[in-house]
């Protein structure tokens, strides 16, 4: 390294064969140094805290709260980590599945309370049908309003998990923002990626619903897609039981998806507003559909 006097009167370092102004090497510093302090800031942030986990010999949970979430809003999850072999379900189960139920019943200063599901996947459930759910690890994001900033979370969860065999599991978590554990590093931030995976809502996008046989509950939805067709997945819900029985490649940058149902007792052969969620576990949407009025061949 060797320091000269530039042209312009400039002090200038020349490292190697490049002149490097001594201005320039000021500012970098200063700017690494911002860079640090920032750093240390973000290092030092407390938002995310988490309940002591409730141990089972299959599965293990606890909550999550991000105490720096927009004001008045609770940001929050539960999250469940599973031994291997074993495997939880989503909202809508699957043929022999058993959807988890959650009781909020002694939740102080938060009001609204919703549960959000990310994109589950389809697994055979050991009995010549099919499942849907999670396995190894999945974070349910916790959404509610809060009244102000002395709260509490409590959560009463009943759910399954299958390996060989399906067990029902059932635990009690707490957590306020005086009794949380800080979280650090991926730990902390799982919770806002879980957030930020849920599929997105897609009512903007032209969708085709039509009867693909006069008198049955068979159906065939087309709507643009412009992803990997073979990669995609789907899943439909509304009242009675329903199916995607295929999912194929249509023209024009369109996806086609086959569905059939068996609708509910007492429901007038009406299946209601029905959901249908699709795409990969990294970019998925739901969108709503009118099966009931679908125009038939």
């Amino acid at each position: 390294m060797e320091r000269r006097r530039g042209r312009r009167g400039v002090t200038e370092l020349f490292i190697g064969l490049e002149p490097v102004p001594a201005y320039a090497l000021g500012m970098k510093r200063y700017l690494i140094s911002l860079a640090l302090l920032f750093a240390v800031h973000n290092a030092a942030r407390a938002d995310v805290l988490a309940s002591s986990w409730v141990d089972f010999r299959e599965a293990r949970i606890r909550l999550l709260i991000d105490t720096d979430g927009p004001e008045g809003a609770l940001v929050a999850g539960l999250e469940i980590t599973l031994a291997e072999g074993f495997k939880t379900y989503w909202r809508q189960a699957g043929d022999s599945g058993v959807p988890p139920m959650f009781d909020f019943g002694g939740t102080q200063g938060i009001d609204a309370l919703q549960v959000a599901f990310p994109f589950p996947e389809r697994f055979d459930d050991g009995a010549g049908g099919k499942a849907w759910g999670y396995k190894h690890h999945v974070i349910l994001p916790i959404s509610g309003e809060r009244k102000g900033k002395d709260y509490r979370l409590a959560l009463a969860l009943d759910f399954a998990v299958c390996g060989t065999m399906c067990i029902p599991l059932n635990g009690k978590l707490e957590l306020s923002p005086a009794t949380g554990q800080k979280l650090v590093g991926t730990e902390a931030d799982a919770l806002a990626l879980a957030r930020a995976a849920l599929p997105k809502a897609d009512d903007g996008r032209p969708t085709t619903v039509v009867r693909t046989e006069a008198g049955k509950h068979r159906w065939r939805v087309t709507l643009p897609y412009a992803g990997d067709v073979s990669a995609m997945t789907a899943f439909v819900e509304g009242n009675g039981f329903l199916d995607v029985e295929a999912v194929e490649a249509g023209t024009g940058g369109a996806v086609a998806v086959a569905i059939s149902g068996q609708p509910a007792p007492g429901t007038g052969e009406r299946f209601g507003p029905v959901r249908l969620t699709f795409g990969t576990k990294e970019r998925s949407f739901e969108k709503m559909l009118d099966l009931d009025n679908a125009p038939g061949p």
